[in-house]
């Protein structure tokens, strides 16, 4: 009682004098001399067509701070003396861009300098891992979502999740416009903004600040765009439904190759067994087709001067005395679907997106902004998971009777899934003085995800049924020989989840003097998170699972990055809280449960406690240092902890002990904890080349495992608890070229080492339940690849450049964008071991390779501009092993040769093991 109270304490007093609040904005300084290289004293610098601005201190050095990422133009005067104008400034989110003036006496004139590209090629002000893609970058690279640009970063996996520097998945946060929009019941982001919303994106794959928390491994930073003082938008779609247009087949995704050229299994009779009298067969979704993913993805966008406000309110004498704009941006995108259930990458798999942005800001005054924002995304999925419910349709041979039935449709046995996600928000942005300004934001981000199975009867499996009802339901599901379900519903019979993540955040940025930016914040967090589940596994076990919890959080940090010519210093301290707010918890885990009681009777938990409140403090540190011009050393050290995933704490935990192997969650659930760091050197081999060698050491602890609480002599269930741990270490090379002679280039190269006890926090409960003795010693994890390269290739002519004839410059506008990916092979486990002393991911799948391109041409007629393109994945048609259906199937030799075959789609040829093959689609985009 007395730690939480003074945990308590601590927070309300950080309450008073801290905020908290990712990085948003940017900050321009630099010096302003005479020729000779004497300072200016009470020089101004402007940015052009805005009320920004500073005046040069003793030193001749000024700085302006709290501005949008984006380009300005910026202009420095002092009476006596001429002015000098720099076009093209680039601001990055909390970073600072510098920018110094030479002013000539005033008879000399005013000069107009271009700036290009002035980032520079070495960001001295950066201490972290950091990779920042602007809107004008993304425009060009063949992606279609911001997990697509993650992706083309070092050190980022995606391997069933984004795994970044060798971390578990749901370890990165999800940041947008500074306010964390990620699922606490399972720790998963929501990455489906579109892209004509962004502004500019941060990776933060290691030395992330103090104001940056809840996450171990990465931080995904996302600023959307603002409306501009004149309209302009955008109308984009793109795709290869070419069977909806009468010009392909109506074929899925397939694997074209020699190696497909056979049938994919012999002929089965009614019961699915093999027949020699019956035809070979093949599933409709192994026909070859480049043009048959059935997927459109159309995209509007539109901003500029709100009209009601700023057009008819004055016309008719009503003028609020503001300026207001608006943003937004809508997306639909559909795959799959088709009216025969098999018409998808995926078997029986069929989705539909819509999701939009919308952005109001408001300046009442040059010192107040105010925006109101909302996005919404609905996922409406047809079917998954269906490679088991191929044959589902077909008639056969009921195993009872003898009789032949009908098949059914996949409706009735697969789910239909709904998600739904909302965000909706309010900041308030307030300059205090030209060296202050504070932000307040309020937010709530919402999710939810409903899976159901119609019932042939009318309505849904399960509608309307109680606990007692579903503990009652005997599910009845027929499988042939070759193990394909012919009748019967999906053991995923119901689920509901939802979770509300309340929001409220203060801020403030100081800049002390030139050298000194204080940065103090607090948070305040409210969720409200349920779920329901039935799970109708094999043997008559129900697992269900109902919850519904509120736990709430205050994170606080104080953060001063300091900045001298030879030497930058971002020094931090960050402090979290977590109270789980569960009151009904069992004293004693080996007797948990009163005799004679159910799940959800109000006595039901066995002298029942409160769990204890979380707190924790994590340090960061950071410094760069200049050597020369050409180069800086750059080191990190830093604390970063997280709260598990809900699902782990409150799943399960009302302790319903019905079913051969219950699962319990564990509210009590203590954070998990990394502490990293990196050393690394930059170096520019000239103005538009640069190489960055980074290493880095993680030392992962308190990650959640599964331990098996006996009950009874015999009765036990499993329990999530605070039991692994892991290590991560590697280099990451990134090679940079600026554009030049309508060529620019990046790329990086990873070496990694991923060791851990466990790949996931069920790894124990499966090996148990497969008779495996648990290993006690580290093994290499699921996504531990030693080797990966990303390369990024663009050749670009922009516009009113290249070569002309006869006065017409017809290549202007012709651009190529190449994307090529390698990766060594993930490991797996090599089948027929003992189970008594089994080696984990002893054995390695071949690697892998990608290419993707993009070809386009922009025509322009003033400000409007056309662009034309066709986009191809998987250039070369690889076959990429993506996972193994079965192991033992892939080890064996079945063509008698001596060697392993090396065949991932298991007996029947599950074309899933593979990741896809070429795909084409066309676009066209209209902006103006």
């Amino acid at each position: 009682m007395f730690r939480r109270a003074t945990v308590i304490s601590l927070a309300l007093l950080l309450f008073v004098s801290l905020a908290a609040t990712a990085g948003t904005t940017g900050k321009i300084a630099g010096r302003v001399t005479d020729s000779d290289g004497e300072p200016l004293i009470g020089a101004t610098v402007m940015i052009t067509g805005t009320a920004y601005g500073a005046m040069t201190d003793s030193n001749g050095e000024y700085f302006i701070i709290n501005l949008q990422p984006g380009t300005y133009d910026l202009m420095s005067r002092m009476v006596g003396m001429g002015e000098q104008t720099k076009e093209g400034a680039s601001v990055i989110a909390d970073m600072t861009t510098r920018m110094d003036f030479v002013l000539n006496p005033e008879a000399v004139g005013s000069t107009v300098i271009t700036v290009t590209d002035q980032r520079g090629m070495i960001l001295r002000g950066v201490t972290s891992s950091v990779s920042v893609v602007t809107r004008d970058e993304i425009r060009t690279m063949p992606v279609a979502g911001i997990a697509d640009v993650v992706n083309q970063q070092a050190g980022a996996v995606d391997r069933g999740g984004l795994h970044m520097r060798g971390g578990r998945g749901g370890e990165v946060s999800y940041v947008v416009d500074g306010v964390t929009q990620t699922d606490p019941n399972g720790n998963v982001s929501d990455q489906s903004l579109p892209l004509s919303a962004v502004a500019e994106t941060s990776v933060i794959s290691g030395g992330f600040g103090a104001e940056y928390g809840n996450a171990q491994s990465g931080i995904i930073n996302v600023i959307t765009r603002e409306g501009g003082n004149r309209y302009s938008g955008s109308i984009g779609m793109n795709g290869n439904d070419f069977a909806t247009l009468g010009i392909a087949e109506d074929w899925t995704w397939g694997y074209p190759g020699t190696w497909w050229a056979g049938p994919r299994f012999d002929g089965l009779d009614n019961n699915g067994d093999p027949d020699p009298l019956e035809p070979q067969q093949e599933f409709a979704g192994d026909k070859p087709a480049d043009f048959a993913e059935a997927r459109l993805t159309g995209e509007i966008a539109l901003g500029g001067p709100e009209p009601i406000t700023q057009y008819l309110l004055p016309a008719m004498g009503l003028d609020i005395g503001a300026d207001v704009r608006f943003f937004g941006t809508v997306k639909w995108l559909q795959y799959g679907g088709g009216t025969d259930g098999n018409y998808g990458y995926l078997l029986n798999t069929g989705s539909e997106q819509l999701n939009g942005n919308l952005k109001l800001t408001i300046k009442p005054n040059p010192k107040t902004k105010i925006n109101l924002s909302g996005f919404y995304r609905n996922t409406d999925s047809n079917l998954y998971g269906g490679w088991a419910y191929a044959r589902f349709e077909d008639s056969y041979i009921d195993p009872l009777t003898g009789d032949t039935l009908p098949g059914t449709e996949f409706r009735y046995g697969l789910p239909h899934r709904n998600v739904e996600n909302y965000s909706i928000g309010f900041s308030l942005t307030q300059t205090l003085s030209d060296a202050s300004f504070l932000e307040f934001k309020v937010n709530q981000y919402s999710t939810s995800d409903e899976r159901r199975i119609d019932d042939p009867d009318g309505g849904v499996l399960g509608e309307g049924y109680s606990v007692f009802d579903w503990l009652n339901y005997t599910p009845t599901r027929t499988q042939d020989s070759q193990g394909f379900y012919r009748s019967g519903a999906n053991r995923a019979a119901w689920y509901d989840a939802s979770s509300a993540t309340s929001t409220v955040r203060l801020d403030v940025t100081s800049q002390v003097n030139q050298q000194h930016q204080l940065k103090f914040g607090l948070e305040g967090k409210y969720y409200d998170v349920y779920e329901h589940r039935v799970d109708t596994a094999s043997g008559g076990n129900i697992y269900m699972s109902d919850w519904h919890s509120f736990p709430h959080a205050v994170s606080a940090y104080m953060q001063d990055k300091m900045e001298y010519r030879g030497m930058i210093v971002n020094a931090g301290l960050r402090f979290d809280y977590f109270d789980p707010n569960y009151n009904d918890y069992p004293a004693d885990l080996t007797d948990p449960v009163n005799p004679g009681t159910s799940a959800g009777d109000d006595d039901h938990i066995r002298n029942p406690v409160s769990v204890s409140s979380k707190y924790h403090l994590s340090p960061r540190l950071g410094f760069s240092h200049p050597i020369t011009e050409r180069d800086v050393l750059h080191f990190t050290y830093g604390h970063y902890f997280q709260v598990p995933d809900f699902g782990r704490m409150f799943d399960g935990a009302n302790f319903d002990l019905s079913g051969a192997f219950p699962i319990v969650g564990n509210p009590d659930l203590e954070p998990e904890e990394t502490i990293a760091y990196e050393f690394g050197v930059k170096h520019m081999f000239n103005d538009i080349t640069m190489l960055d060698i980074t290493g880095y050491y993680k030392d992962i602890t308190g990650l959640v495992d599964m331990q098996k609480n006996y009950f009874t002599a015999v009765d036990a269930y499993d329990l999530y608890i605070n039991g692994d741990y892991g290590n991560v270490r590697g280099a990451e090379f990134n090679l940079m070229r600026r554009p030049s002679n309508f060529i620019s280039f990046s790329g990086n190269y990873t070496y990694a080492i991923a060791k851990g006890k466990s790949s996931s926090a069920t790894q124990n409960y499966s090996y148990a339940w497969a008779g495996w003795v648990i290993p006690k010693r580290e093994s290499f994890l699921d996504w531990d690849q030693r080797h990966m390269v990303n390369a990024n290739f663009d050749f670009r002519i922009p516009r009113n450049e290249g070569p002309a004839w006869g006065g017409t410059r017809y290549l202007q506008g012709l651009g190529l964008s190449v994307q090529w990916n390698y990766g060594s092979g993930f490991p797996y486990n090599s089948s027929g071991q003992a189970t008594a002393d089994p080696e984990i991911n002893g054995e390695r799948l071949p690697f892998t390779m990608n290419t993707t391109a993009k070809l386009n041409k922009m025509f322009w007629m003033g400000d409007t501009s056309l662009n034309v393109y066709v986009w191809v994945l998987n250039v070369f048609n690889r076959a990429n092993i993506g996972g193994l259906v079965d192991a033992a199937w892939y080890d064996a030799d079945q063509d008698g040769n001596g060697e392993p075959d090396h065949d991932p789609r298991g007996s029947m040829g599950n074309p899933n093991a593979y990741e896809r093959r070429r795909r084409i689609r066309f676009g066209i985009d209209f902006e103006w």
